[in-house]
């Protein structure tokens, strides 16, 4: 890998690494997520180890649907993954599958299921009462969120 390569890798790892709080402290600074799946810091880091090797995409967060975890402006950061890498807790981009246009869903996963041989989810986001109405078909995950870039207006 070249100098510009070399570069580029460690500024997307940089700014992976300052928008991950989220994940152990909670979804801004001082605050916390009041759900069981908390891991620690070596699994963070071991599991980020392992999706660099992948294409990092990113997709701009519209609604408030995930507040207080993620707001209007925020930018996530994603990886294609499996459905049997994904488990409770777990917060993932989709396309709603009953509902066209809605194809970049940022929202956590509540349960996780099976049916013939797919894996499915049921997920909610954050700032809701209730839960998706659907299973989510494994087919439909377009990958698992592993960091964030907060908008501006979060910062000050």
């Amino acid at each position: 890998m070249d100098r510009k390569g070399v570069a580029i890798l460690a500024l997307i790892v940089a700014l992976i690494a300052m928008g991950i709080g989220w994940f152990s402290s909670g979804s801004k600074p001082n605050e916390s997520i009041p759900y069981d799946n908390t891991y620690e810091w070596t699994e963070i880091f071991h599991g980020y180890e392992a999706y660099l090797d992948r294409r990092i995409s990113y997709s701009v967060i519209s609604g408030t649907s995930m507040e207080p975890t993620f707001g209007e402006g925020d930018v996530v950061l994603w990886v294609e993954v499996e459905g049997e890498n994904l488990r409770v807790g777990d917060i993932i981009i989709y396309k709603h599958p009953t509902r066209p246009g809605y194809d970049n869903i940022v929202h956590r996963i509540i349960e996780v299921g099976m049916t013939y041989g797919e894996y499915r989810f049921i997920a909610k986001g954050d700032n809701l009462s209730e839960p998706d109405r659907n299973w989510i078909p494994e087919g439909n995950v377009h990958g698992l969120v592993i960091g964030v870039i907060y908008a501006a207006e979060f910062h000050g």
